[in-house]
């Protein structure tokens, strides 16, 4: 099933994104959730409790010291909706691999390259997260990284792809075979304001905006 989630901790821009109907969850990251809370922890069980039907991918951020000891604390806010992202590094990798033996279900993120999604399957990850527009400008990268990792997958393990900066981004990740996008607000509505859609539905509009009926 294809998803799309906001990479965002802004609980003005996650209710905003989820009243537009489109997301089924939002991603996280340090860098997000600095510029919004001190207490990442405490930040995201209050959006948990506040939005009750949206996933949440949760990046430890080292606010608390021990990451590992972070991370199940976040799992512990919604074992049912949380997913952990732990980096795609030596370290990252450990640890991604004790919490998948302990029940979490986790991610690795900056996949970027086809080696993540082989790792990835081997310990039990629930997807891989690349960044897209990072690959685009980074030499030692694919271009088409999605696609890359799409291609050595053999189980059910997700690509979300993230740094999507634009809707044409956006789209050609889908077309290289990416499962969901997760985008800031701005890329999200981008992707559903079409001119022509819009115009459309101007005219509609117009037909009968002069009459007041009422209900039968």
């Amino acid at each position: 099933m294809t998803s799309v989630y906001l990479d965002s901790g802004d609980s003005e821009q996650i209710r905003a994104a989820a009243e537009d109907g489109l997301i089924r969850g939002f991603t996280t990251n340090p860098t997000l959730l600095r510029q919004v809370t001190d207490d990442p922890l405490r930040h995201c069980s209050e959006l948990l409790g506040k939005y009750d039907r949206l996933e949440v991918f949760y990046q430890p951020t080292g606010a608390y010291g021990d990451l590992e000891a972070e991370s199940w604390a976040a799992w512990r806010l919604d074992p049912q909706r949380m997913t952990l992202k732990l980096m795609s590094t030596p370290s990252g990798i450990a640890l991604a691999r004790r919490l998948a033996d302990g029940g979490a279900q986790v991610a690795l993120t900056a996949a970027q390259s086809s080696t993540v999604m082989i790792v990835a399957e081997a310990i039990g990850c629930e997807a891989v997260i690349p960044y897209v527009d990072r690959a685009w400008r980074d030499q030692r990268t694919e271009s088409h990284l999605v696609r890359s990792l799409a291609q050595v997958r053999h189980g059910n393990t997700r690509i979300i792809a993230a740094s999507v900066k634009n809707a044409g981004q956006f789209v050609q990740a889908y077309r290289d075979g990416a499962d969901a996008v997760t985008a800031p607000l701005d890329v999200l509505r981008a992707v559903t304001a079409d001119a022509a859609a819009i115009e459309a539905e101007q005219a509609f509009t117009a037909e009968y905006a002069d009459t007041a009926l009422p209900l039968p």
